[in-house]
């Protein structure tokens, strides 16, 4: 049986082209209004059952890994049509790495992050509020990276992508947001630093920026131990990814941190560390730029 609403639609399909009159307006209206509350049902009601779901699951490595197949049998087998026995098999391959505690363990992270995500989503305009969870996530990652080791691959990938996400069709985008735990710099550029980046807030923005850089070298020192050279000094350890981290990608860390106070209002604190930042890295591949910008900082507008 077709509705007024469709009959209406109908109608006026076959009239001439002509204005929208106020009762139409109205009517379009009340309509919209109709349409706009159940898609909010439906889609609130998916991400309530979703975060339901999420919330349960992350309380064990045995939960998260029940959920995990569930969204692996639907995203992968039943909604492709596939034969359960096909899932079955599937499982009988991967029983070593399925029941490995380690993977166990960076899918609960995965999870974790994604219900974060969606919370960010909620709360687009203000992501700053979500930073000292985002910066606690990132803190017992780092806390069990020995754990996690095998799995670093799995915990940077999107959530958004993953097959949690996937069989609950959830399909949010939150600009600015990381789409992993382990997008770092992103985290506390877009996420952390924004409200610190104030005269008063000068202190935390700086140890903001050590946290930034402390996480950033943990990646490195943890996850590219090598395993080659096993004894001697703590030195004699140092992956060559880490070496070059030390050397070249965390002076250029501390040079941006300087940059971000001078523009957030220290300005005379943040110039004097500079010259000295460039003092003790003048042989920096990036030292010359870096010359350039700290003159093209202290000039006076009109005289550049």
């Amino acid at each position: 049986m077709i509705s007024s609403w469709a009959l209406w639609l109908t109608i006026c399909a076959d009239e001439d082209p002509k204005a929208l009159s106020e009762p139409d307006r109205i009517a379009v209206e009340a309509q919209l209004e109709k349409i706009q509350q159940l898609s909010e049902e439906r889609v609130g009601g998916l991400y309530r059952r979703a975060i339901t779901d999420y919330r349960s699951a992350i309380q064990s490595d045995s939960a998260t890994m029940e959920l995990y197949l569930k969204c692996i049998e639907k995203v992968q087998y039943t909604d492709q049509q596939k034969k359960a026995s096909e899932f079955r098999e599937w499982k009988r391959n991967n029983k070593e790495r399925l029941g490995a505690s380690s993977f166990k363990m960076a899918l609960r992270h995965q999870l974790s992050w994604l219900l974060l995500s969606i919370e960010a989503a909620d709360s687009e305009d203000d992501l700053s509020k979500l930073g000292p969870r985002a910066i606690t996530h990132l803190n017992q990652i780092f806390q069990n990276a020995e754990t996690l080791k095998p799995h670093r691959k799995e915990l940077s990938k999107n959530v958004l992508s993953s097959v949690f996400a996937q069989a609950y069709s959830l399909n949010i985008k939150v600009k600015d947001w990381p789409s992993s735990a382990l997008e770092i710099g992103r985290i506390y550029d877009k996420v952390v630093m924004p409200p610190l980046r104030n005269l008063q807030n000068i202190a935390d923005l700086r140890r903001a920026w050590d946290k930034r850089i402390s996480h950033e070298a943990q990646v490195f020192e943890k996850w590219h131990e090598d395993d080659s050279h096993r004894i001697g000094t703590k030195d004699s350890l140092r992956s060559p990814e880490f070496e070059k981290f030390l050397a070249e990608k965390r002076p250029e860390l501390l040079w941006e941190m300087e940059l971000d106070c001078f523009d957030a209002g220290d300005e005379q604190g943040a110039a004097v560390k500079m010259l000295k930042h460039l003092e003790t890295h003048i042989t920096h591949k990036q030292a010359p730029k870096w010359i350039k910008d700290l003159k093209k900082l202290i000039t006076p507008e009109g005289a550049q």
